[in-house]
């Protein structure tokens, strides 16, 4: 755990530059590991993805929120709420709602998306959560913090408090990339947004230095 005193607050006004394209899909079951080949069936559609600042959010929720799971089989099954978000660029929403309507070639799964909702802001909130940082499979806690620690001081952030959590693996056709979940807390509002739009660390196309806002300091190992 790495902890700091509070900061104060400062005005900052919520840029829109990069946006949240979010959409209701609908699956009927999908591998709990399945990044990878969301990525693809994307790219099929959207070749751009890859010469962008986007990323792609895995389409999961922490149990009990209205999931349900098979973790002996690695599977899941959605529910009506679930939701495809890609992290772009504004000047790139209208190319990507081209989505809507089209069916996600998942292999053996496959995902029709349903619509385009409105898209989602950067938000201002001082809590962010990443549920997968690529790290070294070996490093352990203090390792991983001070590696986040180096990432996050070269974006000009100085992060205040910091949390690890649950480590996890995504299987690519080149080998396992090993994860870890991050959340940062006490962030000044330019630094938040900041920190969203930009992420750290690689593989952003398969979840990965993601963040999400949070409304409070909860246990990570929970997500």
């Amino acid at each position: 755990m790495f902890w700091q005193e509070d900061i104060k607050e400062e005005h900052f006004t919520l840029p829109d530059t990069i946006q949240d394209a979010v959409f209701n899909i609908h699956a009927k079951i999908l591998p709990i590991d399945h990044a990878y080949l969301l990525s693809q069936a994307l790219l099929k559609h959207l070749p751009w993805l890859e010469k962008v600042n986007a990323g792609v959010f895995d389409i999961s929720v922490a149990d009990g929120n209205g999931w349900e799971q098979d973790h002996e089989f690695g599977f899941y099954y959605p529910s009506k709420r679930s939701k495809l978000s890609i992290r772009i660029p504004k000047e790139r929403l209208d190319e990507v709602a081209i989505l809507a309507g089209k069916t996600l070639d998942l292999g053996d799964y496959e995902i029709n998306v349903v619509k385009v909702l409105k898209p989602k802001l950067m938000s201002d909130m001082q809590i962010v959560f990443a549920k997968h940082i690529a790290c070294d499979e070996n490093a352990d806690e203090e390792v991983f913090l001070q590696s986040a620690f180096t990432q996050l001081q070269i974006l000009g952030i100085q992060p205040k408090k910091m949390m690890a959590g649950l480590k996890r693996k995504i299987t690519t056709p080149e080998g396992v990339i090993h994860t870890r979940s991050l959340m940062v807390a006490d962030l000044r509002k330019v630094e938040s947004v900041k920190l969203q739009e930009v992420g750290i660390g690689e593989h952003r196309l398969l979840g990965c230095g993601l963040f999400l806002p949070q409304k409070g300091i909860e246990s990570v190992d929970a997500v």
